[in-house]
């Protein structure tokens, strides 16, 4: 049985202030100053990514030259976006263990920022083309590289050990509760006043996430003294997971959902196109379900607290996509496709909380900033990959049936990490 590591702390770093057990009994992470204000900026943030999610996915859609090649389109926004994280990833992880990772997080978040906001000037100007959402869907990816690590390495030192798979749970649900709302209201202004809009108040909404980091208390400088070359330390965290066979586990059976399950979202509006015959506003609905689902299983998540059989419950999480997705391959109608979107919300979301709460637990503090960048760079790098692949089958043969040999491949999966144990034994 993996043992968790001794060396991560029951409480944050030492300079924040530590919430009286009380307070942490009864609010868990979000009784730590520090981790609810990067959490309500988040919450603000992720209402405006999603409503530009959507914008983004509907205008490629009707940039492309057909409904029958949009999935291919959408498969090649989401290749340019893989191509910057998975060259960028390795060395963002470098990068994070030595810095001040709240600095970082602003610096990316800033760059994201003015991304979206260029993206909506040149739809609002009608000089908008598709080469030109992949050139800054490309910039907004090569910012993603460093923002999603240092957000969630930063997550393991903001709480105590205890709440971090609360914290985790909460951090997923400031994400999927604005898929909820954010694709919704992004179709209904799609819909009414065009795309434009949706970029200006997602370019508007990081200001949220950059406000909290401002008022967060600095974090003291990382000793810099005898330390390796930015080359090592990236060696050294590739090297650590292969040493670690219930960590490689984690990476590889994330890998496999990660280009054939996770794209589901970004071929959505195809499937809304081609299947249910669906504009703007329907697609946002659709999303909706998803949204739903997702933050249910970002909730139960943040409930499970600290268990001995997270391990099972990430392999059951995976064998569950992989079966809903198949489902969904099968739905032709609208409540039908809602139904699948919301059960694969609820399996990869607890999917995801639980492979993000194994590695942070499984790897010592001096690497979780490695390991977690090549966690996004499967997550951020291999799913836009994967959304390539997809899109390209489906334009050979049909998004319907992409799916549902996707979901098969994906329980396969699960079913042979079972069988080799090493995961499903970590507690």
């Amino acid at each position: 049985m993996p043992v968790i590591v001794s060396d991560i702390a029951d409480s944050p770093e030492p300079h924040l202030d530590l919430p009286s057990p009380h307070a942490r009994a009864r609010f868990g992470a979000l009784a730590y100053r520090e981790f609810r204000l990067l959490w309500f900026g988040l919450l603000v943030s992720n209402t405006g990514t999603w409503m530009a999610l959507l914008a983004q996915g509907w205008l490629v859609v009707e940039l492309s030259p057909s409904p029958a090649v949009a999935p291919f389109y959408l498969g090649l926004v989401g290749f340019v976006r893989a191509v910057p994280v998975l060259a960028l990833s390795g060395f963002a992880g470098a990068i994070i263990d030595r810095v001040d990772r709240r600095r970082l997080l602003a610096a990316s978040q800033f760059v994201m920022a003015l991304a979206t906001l260029l993206l909506g000037v040149l739809v609002a100007l009608h000089v908008i083309q598709i080469w030109h959402v992949m050139l800054l869907a490309a910039i907004s990816s090569a910012a993603a590289a460093f923002e999603a690590p240092t957000r969630q390495s930063l997550v393991s030192v903001l709480v105590g050990r205890r709440e971090l798979m609360n914290a985790i749970g909460l951090n997923s649900a400031a994400f999927n509760a604005p898929f909820i709302i954010g694709p919704v209201l992004g179709g209904l202004l799609v819909a009414s006043v065009g795309f434009a809009v949706c970029f200006f108040i997602n370019a508007a909404s990081y200001v949220a996430v950059l406000a909290a980091v401002l008022a967060m208390k600095p974090k003291p400088a990382t000793p810099m003294d005898n330390r390796p070359g930015l080359w090592s330390d990236m060696l050294a965290g590739f090297d650590y997971m292969r040493s670690n066979a219930a960590v490689l586990g984690v990476i590889i059976v994330s890998a496999v959902l990660s280009i054939v399950a996770r794209p589901y979202i970004t071929l959505l509006p195809a499937l809304a196109k081609s299947v249910l015959h669906a504009d703007a506003r329907i697609l946002g609905e659709l999303m909706a379900f998803a949204g739903v689902g997702a933050l249910a299983g970002s909730i139960i998540t943040a409930l499970i607290g600290v268990r001995r059989d997270r391990g099972v419950i990430f392999l059951a999480s995976a064998a569950a996509s992989g079966i809903v997705l198949a489902f969904l391959g099968l739905a032709q109608t609208f409540w039908g496709v809602s139904a699948a979107l919301a059960g694969l919300g609820v399996a990869s979301m607890l999917f995801l909380g639980m492979a993000n709460t194994l590695l942070q637990t499984y790897t010592p503090p001096d690497m979780r900033g490695r390991v977690m960048s090549i966690y996004t760079m499967i997550f951020l790098g291999l799913m836009p990959l994967g959304a390539y692949v997809l899109g390209f089958a489906a334009s050979l043969s049909s998004l319907s049936a992409t799916f549902l040999v996707g979901g098969v491949i994906v329980a396969v999966v699960a079913l042979g990490a079972w069988l080799r144990r090493d995961v499903r034994e970590l507690a």
